[in-house]
């Protein structure tokens, strides 16, 4: 595994392209030591997968509609007011993946530092067998718990031992 090495990246997040922001969380992952890293969008949901540390990774992401402008289906040109409709998409996706690459080095950091495993940082997007990631295996259950009454019990788990956290 290479040394994380993060470079200034903290900016206004609309400095950057979404170009920019993308290749900058690709090329984090392959110095961390990731493989197979790659970037997927349908519509409004996009995708990263990687593999690092003898894990899979599959990050799903809704991307941001800005506030008071319609979703729009097709080609945005075909839209009346389109060039303040595409300023403001454009925006709004520039912010997102900003925000996205600084979160992405903020985990690659604490696990270079030792603060925390590469799994822990990322434990909601590991791929597990039968191809669904732990996020998408825990949500119904929480949610579940929750509705129910009966969720977990949190507090104060930090002073007790870690045989007894839960």
């Amino acid at each position: 595994m290479a040394t994380f090495d993060s470079r200034s990246f903290y900016t206004r997040g609309d400095s950057f392209s979404v170009g920019d922001s993308r290749e900058h969380v690709e090329r984090a992952l392959l110095d961390f030591g990731a493989t197979d890293v790659l970037f997927n969008q349908r519509g409004r949901l996009g995708a990263i997968a990687f593999r690092a540390c003898g894990r899979q990774f599959r990050i799903l992401i809704s991307l941001p509609q800005p506030h008071g402008i319609p979703a729009v289906q097709g080609d945005v040109s075909a839209v009346p007011g389109r060039e303040v409709t595409t300023k403001a998409l454009e925006l709004v996706a520039r912010r997102f993946w900003h925000a996205f690459a600084l979160s992405t080095d903020a985990k690659l950091a604490a696990v270079a530092a030792g603060v925390a495993t590469l799994e822990s940082e990322f434990l909601a997007h590991v791929v597990l067998p039968g191809n669904h990631t732990v996020i998408e295996e825990l949500e119904p259950a929480i949610a579940s718990a929750y509705q129910s009454g009966q969720g977990p019990l949190i507090g104060n788990a930090a002073a007790r031992g870690p045989d007894q956290m839960y």
